[in-house]
């Protein structure tokens, strides 16, 4: 939401509210002794100070997406923080045993459009940060959900990412529209290795009631949920739910839905129904299933 005007001005992105929105996600998934994939931007992960010392590749990127780096490059260059960063949070997750997969270096999309200068910058500067994170990810979810440079970005180490949804109008008005569907059955395409990536499939995501989606009420997207989830254990299916923190900020009755659906994959975890998995483990789990 960087290059949202009206959200940045607003100033609800602070680091109180972030606090108390990855806080939620770690004791809801704790709970019910869940891990996630929990892909981060690495310019949010890392310490501000790192940060501010690349200060000069991020106005090189910035040369390549202006609207992008607006706000954030002045508010580095001041040293204003507030909101722009979640060192603490990616930490609290690091140890509590989630996967750390990455969302980009800035979170510019990293499309077959985007410049290979870009890309390489993207690539320089998480790469310089992952240092000082204590790790270095092998798992992408791309920013906005476009894939693009898959074979610069496995060159660079990444071994796992997932597919795009279907993209435009179409797309769109189909997810909104299935969310009604309380007794969504579809058993998704399973992940599976392509061209030397494992790749999982495009993901189902949480409905954020916000705009026209604030229709769907909270129980509805529940009993959608529980449906698919249900399914899955019948068919042998997989199910990858995704949604941003942010949503959850911006729009607080989906924290009903989530810590509801996460409390039914609880219970389907231990009762031996269904097996928990990161994306890299469920990348794993299925390559293994092929080879048997």
């Amino acid at each position: 939401m960087a290059d949202q005007q009206a959200v940045v001005a607003a100033g609800r992105i602070n680091d109180a509210a972030l606090h108390d929105t990855y806080e939620f996600i770690r004791r809801t998934l704790d709970v019910s002794n869940l891990t996630a994939t929990t892909a981060f931007v690495t310019c949010f992960a890392a310490d501000p100070d790192a940060v501010r010392a690349q200060l000069a590749t991020l106005a090189q990127l910035a040369g390549h997406s202006p609207e992008w780096f607006a706000h954030v490059l002045p508010a580095l260059r001041a040293g204003q923080t507030d909101g722009w960063n979640g060192n603490a949070y990616y930490t609290a997750l690091m140890q509590a045993g989630h996967e750390m997969a990455w969302h980009g270096a800035t979170h510019m999309p990293l499309t077959d459009q985007t410049p290979v200068a870009a890309v390489e910058l993207e690539i320089r500067l998480a790469q310089t940060l992952f240092a000082g994170l204590g790790l270095t990810p092998s798992t992408i979810v791309f920013p906005r959900n476009l894939v693009g440079h898959q074979a610069r970005l496995h060159d660079a180490g990444f071994k796992t990412y997932r597919a795009s949804p279907p993209g435009g109008f179409g797309g769109r008005l189909a997810s909104l529209l299935n969310e009604w569907n309380v007794l969504d059955k579809r058993v998704a395409a399973k992940p599976a290795l392509v061209d030397g990536w494992q790749v999982s499939p495009a993901a189902t995501f949480l409905n954020w009631p916000s705009g026209v989606r604030a229709m769907v009420p909270v129980a509805v997207t529940v009993q959608r949920w529980k449906s698919l989830l249900r399914n899955a254990v019948k068919q042998g299916g997989y199910v990858h739910m995704w949604f941003h923190p942010h949503n959850l900020l911006t729009a607080p009755a989906m924290k009903i839905a989530f810590a509801e659906i996460m409390r039914e994959v609880g219970q389907l975890v231990r009762a031996g129904d269904m097996v928990n998995l990161t994306m890299a483990q469920a990348n794993s789990y299925y390559a293994a299933e092929e080879s048997r």
